[in-house]
């Protein structure tokens, strides 16, 4: 299990910087740097979601990461074994806010 620090307070997972589900997955397979990395379980808190898909969930502070980041340091097997990974925001070109792993680290393979 990976402690996790999740900086991106609009996400409607995110209760008090920790995440309510129990695994998320690190996304962009390619990825060269940590912009291009995501958080794929993002849910807006602005839209509208089922309600028992988020708020009867308690914050986890350690939970499974999955990743398919094929050439980050910490991915094993599509895990990630990275003792303590931040998700945080970010913006892109065009303004857009968007996740990223923070703890995104090449792998020199």
């Amino acid at each position: 299990m990976t402690d996790l620090y999740c900086g991106v307070s609009a996400c409607a997972n995110n209760r008090n910087r920790l995440c309510c589900r129990p695994d998320i997955m690190v996304g962009g397979p390619d990825s060269v740097d940590a912009k291009q990395t995501y958080c794929a379980n993002f849910l807006d808190r602005s839209e509208k979601h089922p309600k028992n898909s988020v708020d009867n969930r308690s914050p986890n502070p350690s939970l499974m990461v999955h990743c398919e980041v094929t050439n980050c340091t910490y991915n094993e097997d599509r895990a990630c074994s990275a003792d303590h990974i931040e998700i945080r925001t970010t913006q892109v070109n065009n303004g857009q806010i968007k996740t990223e792993c923070a703890t995104f680290e090449t792998d020199a393979r």
